[in-house]
């Protein structure tokens, strides 16, 4: 059987996504697709990205996130009646709404979401699946007495939208500049460029798209925050160790969206602060991280820096626990693979 893919973000396509690396942000974000490939050819199917066939070549056609009908690939299935066409919703609500629209669903055979109660209502046309979440070596950690209190690794943006959570990562960022600015680090991308405000601010996805690809627009810096140290330079895991905690916000409040921030913070030892999935502890047990809703930042910074080591490493053994369970399973690669094969191959 012959599938075929197709990724709204074009670094992954002409078949990258099965035959290279593909790094930023602290991640290799192809892993999981070359891992697909690999366990589909050695099933005796074949994979390709629809920029490398014709189009008549694929049996199964899947679409990560919505393509739009701006796709020429898209619209020359859509005209075909292509019997097999799949959508595999990546992206956040707050990011890609047209992924949750259900009149786009329906041009779909089949939809991947991480929507449980889509799943539950028809699990004949939606698939339940969780982001995998890939793991770099383990390393070795820093002493606790050795790491920094706290710090942000996340990505700076504007949306004007009831769920977001960006604007609660600047809430963030601002208290600790006022109240505890040497126990605390800002890193990422875009904290030092313009973005756009209010009604005008679903246009900050192109405008963030423009400062990384032109050069001249991304030499313009302003230095609003004083803690903004800058993107990272090592790996984020080996960032992410010399800290003791860090924080962990999804991009928006919506139910069952845990994302790889969390596994993050795991992975390299810290504990996180998470904020997004109201029902996250149906996925990840409660005693594993710090959950922003039961505090106040006043009350957070008194928490965490008051903590003992004692307690701190109670965090992290529970996390390592979590990491080894079978729950962990459905989160990584590995799991997201076996979901794909029990549903497509």
């Amino acid at each position: 059987m012959n599938f075929g893919f197709w990724n709204f973000y074009p670094s992954f396509n002409k078949n990258r996504m099965f035959t290279q690396v593909i790094h930023t942000q602290g991640h290799d974000w192809a892993y999981t697709s070359r891992l697909l490939g690999q366990a589909l050819q050695s099933m005796g199917h074949q994979v390709a990205t629809l920029d490398m066939k014709p189009l008549k070549w694929f049996d199964k056609v899947f679409f990560l996130d919505y393509p739009t009908r701006c796709n020429r690939y898209f619209r020359a299935l859509l005209r075909a009646g292509h019997p097999d066409m799949n959508l595999i919703v990546c992206e956040a609500a707050i990011v890609r709404p047209s992924n949750y629209d259900p009149k786009v669903h329906q041009l779909f055979r089949r939809v991947v979401t991480r929507n449980k109660d889509l799943w539950a209502k028809d699990p004949s046309k939606y698939v339940l699946y969780h982001y995998p979440c890939p793991r770099e070596p383990p390393m070795e950690a820093l002493a606790f007495d050795r790491r920094k209190l706290c710090c942000m690794i996340q990505s700076y943006m504007v949306r004007d939208k009831p769920t977001e959570l960006y604007s609660e990562r600047v809430r963030a960022v601002r208290w600790f500049e006022a109240n505890a600015p040497r126990e605390f680090d800002l890193i990422g991308t875009e904290w030092d460029h313009l973005l756009l405000p209010g009604r005008l601010s679903f246009l900050n996805f192109l405008l963030r798209a423009v400062y990384r690809k032109v050069r001249l627009f991304d030499r313009i810096k302003f230095h609003r925050f004083p803690s903004f140290i800058g993107p990272t330079v090592k790996s984020l895991q080996q960032t992410l160790m010399d800290y003791r905690f860090s924080f962990a916000y999804e991009t928006s409040v919506e139910k069952d969206w845990i994302s790889e921030k969390l596994f993050d913070r795991f992975f390299a030892g810290c504990v996180p602060i998470y904020y997004g999935a109201p029902n996250v502890t149906d996925y990840v047990p409660a005693n594993t991280f710090i959950d922003k809703r039961d505090f106040t930042y006043e009350q957070l910074y008194h928490y965490i820096s008051k903590m003992p080591e004692r307690d701190y490493n109670g965090y992290l053994e529970a996390a390592q626990g979590y990491l080894r369970s079978a729950a962990m399973r459905p989160f990584t690669p590995e799991g997201y693979v076996e979901m794909f094969i029990r549903n497509f191959a």
